[in-house]
């Protein structure tokens, strides 16, 4: 559909994919090893673990595989005029169900009836609206090719090095999501890695 927008000669502004992002990418170190699961014709989300992700581990990888996924649409989405920019951004903490089941009922509590929690963390609106602010901001900060992370509404969030690297990404695509969509998804030729090489 981005495509389609962009290459109709009508579009004035940038078409825009924002994905939601976290700080919480920074605690993952690898999103993927090719020790764990090369040559394993198993499905990468069946080796996951059927244990609850206390330490939001898993959730950091996702979000790490999703700013390296933004990274490969940076590279391979066609050149259009305007362009088509993939922004990460992060919307700062956000009081979600998430983050409530994370800390417990007891620190829940605490932070609720103190009133802590409206001053410390964002409503899920707040949060929204940090995030599609990134709109009024990009045109302005990022070419297509380049990541500009946002934080909290602004340019200029940290990000990990493995989230703009091309080659991290490729492996995040060559072993975890080309395979899972096979078949499902009739993806682009020069999308077309070959998914069965290792």
């Amino acid at each position: 559909l981005m495509t389609k927008v962009a290459s109709d000669g009508k579009c004035t502004t940038p078409p825009t994919v924002i994905n939601v992002g976290s700080s919480a990418h920074l605690r993952a170190t690898e999103s993927f090893s090719l020790g764990e699961n090369g040559g394993n014709d198993e499905s990468w989300i069946n080796t996951l673990p059927d244990i609850a992700d206390d330490d939001l581990s898993t959730y950091a990888q996702s979000k790490l595989a999703l700013m390296q996924f933004s990274t490969l649409l940076r590279h391979w989405l066609p050149k259009s005029n305007p362009p088509i920019l993939v922004i990460d951004a992060h919307p700062g903490l956000v009081w979600t169900p998430l983050l409530r089941n994370h800390i417990g009922d007891k620190a829940v509590g605490t932070l609720t009836k103190t009133g802590l929690a409206n001053l410390v963390y964002k409503s899920s609106s707040e949060g929204s609206q940090a995030i599609v602010s990134a709109l009024d901001f990009a045109p302005l900060t990022t070419t297509a090719e380049a990541q500009v992370y946002f934080v909290n509404g602004h340019p200029g969030g940290y990000a990990a090095s493995e989230s703009i690297s091309i080659d991290a990404s490729l492996q995040l695509w060559k072993h975890v999501i080309a395979p899972e969509v096979e078949g499902v998804v009739e993806l682009p030729k020069e999308w077309g890695l070959d998914t069965k090489e290792s």
